[in-house]
């Protein structure tokens, strides 16, 4: 038996089909997240390219298109850095570890993410 009148207010639920307004605050903790990301995806395909002696030429192109394209959509407006800072850094490292190849056609990879 319940003891009379309900405790808490009858709450009126939205229906599921209007749509509440979202709209991204860019607050400083969600863009040292973005970057903090972008990092480790550049420290890993680094390492992986770096060290690992089972990855090929190729695969280590597709590994550098893949982190480029994970990049950018982390942060689109990155682009322009990329091009200037961590592209010369990839064709470094593949540079030293496979001298004398030459780069890949970007359509002769299939990106998997």
């Amino acid at each position: 038996m319940w003891p009379g009148p309900l405790a808490f207010p009858r709450l009126i639920n939205m229906p599921k089909f209007e749509a509440q307004p979202n709209t991204e605050v860019r607050s400083g903790f969600v863009e040292r997240r973005r970057l903090r990301r972008i990092r480790m995806i550049v420290e890993l395909t680094h390492n992986l390219i770096s060290s690992d002696m089972t990855v090929s030429h190729r695969e280590a192109q597709c590994l550098v298109q893949c982190a480029r394209k994970a990049i950018l959509d982390l942060h689109p407006d990155f682009e322009d850095r990329y091009e200037r800072v961590i592209r010369p850094h990839f064709e470094r490292v593949l540079s030293e570890r496979w001298p004398g190849e030459r780069p890949l056609n970007p359509d002769d990879c299939e990106l998997v993410n």
